[in-house]
């Protein structure tokens, strides 16, 4: 008997060997994925660098850039889930994504190209998130597979903002022709052409530097004027715009320019004043009332900061048939904003040329512009002549001239309200009311699930930085 066990267990254990052999190649999914392929993965990225978002940006920063309604200041603070929607999506996801392709293509010659692409719209979208929030992780974000980085140091804005100038600079330098370059259809940006992507680098580079000219004018003028000699967007056609196909899940789910159509946003009577008293004909353009009429002599918003209780039915809202439609097209970066910048720097004093030309063809870039929307995004060339025609800019009376650059500023940023309200942090302008400017955030705060999992480097963060308060100003926003 005891013989007769041995022989089973033999018989047993040799059958199961037997069963082993190829037993990993042969339960290996063909679908499964182990490496991403690159030439995927930068579409993905480029269609998710303003994903879901929205929820921030609409609900909470849209706000506080004073072209949407919000009933009182109060409730702006208070809201903290709606402020880590930016945070918490972009970290986990494009973040993430970003930094895969930076570290797979880092000691590849051969991917030079796709390197200098990443490390660009990694730059950007870091600039994004330390505007809102401050002090935020940048060289060790993304790492966690790569490195278990799993608790990434929050970096000084300061430093922060010198590190994503370099690593622009050092992206431009660092594109060759020669070398294989991302295909035109994954570049749903720029196609593959490499100039594009030299002019944005460049153009971003104006952007961080007149961003943090209060706060390291040295660096910020150095920056702008490299920026420029560089070469920096040429035409409308050098945007930074994304485009999503209609009917699929980035134009109607990820899209946020689509969570107009969701939430029923409102503008406000000082955004639509002002176009109207201005005869500005975006304003046809970017709202409606809720009927669908465009016409400008009927759009009234609510008022700003204050309870208001007029019928929705005839308070302005983002025009679903240009900025608000489902799959309509999200600017990041406007050669028309690349003008007024330039203007900016002239008025500094930064480079030479002349300012009320750069501002005049700034105005006129973003009314000609408005055409990405479709028939409905049409002005005019005689209603953009009467308008510009209109603008008395004189660079002589440097307070007024500063007053309209910023002011336009304001109003093209229309929809790209982290930069809305970035340079109304930065210039203070348009002042509605000094009452409530005084009480409107300066930052947004961090989100909870940080204070959770990541809570040291949070706490190192706010005490070099100041209070996780709303109104603890980032190292940038000086006063």
């Amino acid at each position: 008997m005891k013989h007769k066990n041995i022989f089973i267990f033999l018989l047993i254990s040799i059958t199961f060997m037997s069963c082993d052999k190829g037993f990993e190649e042969m339960n290996k999914s063909e679908d499964l994925v182990t490496q991403p392929t690159l030439d995927y993965m930068i579409p993905t990225i480029q269609l998710t660098l303003f994903e879901r978002s929205y929820y921030t940006h609409y609900t909470m920063i849209a706000r506080l850039a004073q072209q949407m309604h919000v009933s009182n200041v109060e409730s702006g603070r208070t809201r903290s889930t709606t402020m880590s929607h930016l945070f918490e999506y972009q970290y986990s996801n494009v973040i993430k994504n970003v930094v895969d392709v930076i570290e797979k293509t880092k000691n590849n010659p051969d991917l030079v190209n796709y390197h200098a692409m990443a490390s660009i719209m990694r730059a950007y979208e870091i600039s994004r998130l330390t505007d809102a929030y401050g002090d935020v992780p940048y060289k060790e974000a993304g790492l966690g597979y790569e490195q278990q980085a799993y608790y990434p140091k929050y970096e000084p804005q300061q430093e922060i903002y010198k590190g994503i100038i370099d690593e622009v600079k050092t992206a431009i330098k660092s594109f060759d022709a020669s070398k294989k370059m991302v295909p035109a259809s994954s570049d749903i940006i720029y196609k593959a052409k490499i100039d594009s992507w030299k002019r944005l680098g460049n153009s971003l580079l104006l952007r961080f530097g007149m961003k943090i000219s209060k706060a390291d004018p040295v660096l910020a003028e150095t920056t702008v004027k490299e920026a420029f000699a560089g070469g920096v967007m040429q035409s409308n056609d050098d945007s930074f715009v994304v485009f999503y196909l209609p009917d699929t899940y980035y134009s109607t789910t990820a899209n946020g320019n689509a969570a107009a159509n969701k939430y029923d946003y409102k503008c406000t009577d000082a955004f639509i004043d002002l176009l109207k008293n201005t005869n500005d004909p975006r304003l046809s353009v970017y709202v409606m009332l809720p009927d669908g009429n465009t016409d400008p002599a009927v759009q009234q918003g609510y008022k700003l900061f204050q309870s208001d209780n007029t019928s929705k039915k005839i308070v302005s809202t983002p025009n679903t048939k240009t900025y608000a439609n489902f799959h309509s097209p999200y600017v990041h970066m406007s050669y028309a904003e690349t003008l007024l910048l330039l203007s900016e720097a002239i008025l500094n004093g930064w480079i030479s040329g002349d300012a009320k030309s750069y501002f005049l063809n700034g105005v006129r870039a973003n009314l000609e512009f408005q055409r990405i929307y479709g028939n409905n995004g049409i002005i005019p060339e005689s209603e953009i002549s009467d308008y510009i025609n209109s603008l008395n800019f004189d660079p002589q009376k440097i307070t007024d001239a500063r007053n309209q650059l910023y002011t336009q500023m304001w109003i093209m940023f229309y929809f790209n309200w982290n930069e809305a309200f970035a340079t109304w942090r930065r210039t203070g302008i348009p002042n509605f009311n000094e009452e409530f400017s005084s009480k409107i955030n300066r930052r947004l705060l961090y989100p909870q699930s940080e204070w959770n999992t990541n809570g040291d480097n949070v706490r190192e963060a706010v005490a070099r930085q100041g209070d996780d308060d709303v109104m603890t100003r980032v190292w940038w926003d000086k006063k």
